[in-house]
């Protein structure tokens, strides 16, 4: 896998794109940054793949709870532990819907 550095508006760690069975991915990793930083990454990623037909993979070092809440209705999401510290959550747009969401709203709510 060739992972080559993409920059998304809006983010504040390293994004990262690739392909991946024949689908467009971009990735980043949030493991170890408190709050806001996974949510604000996460929804400028997730502005990107909303209308691009791409996956978003974030890699964090717990489930992005209030995120959930926040996108339900608009993206479909699965969660893969990768150890004991670290999952990954793979996000896909729902198309007609994913468009619609907020993005403005990217900082932690609690």
């Amino acid at each position: 896998m060739d992972k080559q550095p993409l920059i998304i508006e809006g983010s504040t760690l390293p994004f990262w794109r690739y392909s991946s069975a024949e689908r467009e991915v971009i990735e980043f990793d949030s493991t170890g940054s408190a709050c806001p930083v996974p949510m604000m990454n996460a929804m400028a990623g997730l502005a990107r793949i909303a209308s691009s037909g791409e996956l978003l993979v974030m890699i964090n070092g717990f489930e992005p709870e209030g995120l959930y809440e926040r996108i339900r209705d608009h993206f479909t999401w699965k969660v893969e532990p990768l150890s004991d510290k670290q999952i990954m959550v793979v996000f896909e747009a729902i198309e007609g819907k994913a468009e619609q969401l907020d993005f403005s709203r990217r900082h932690c709510s609690g």
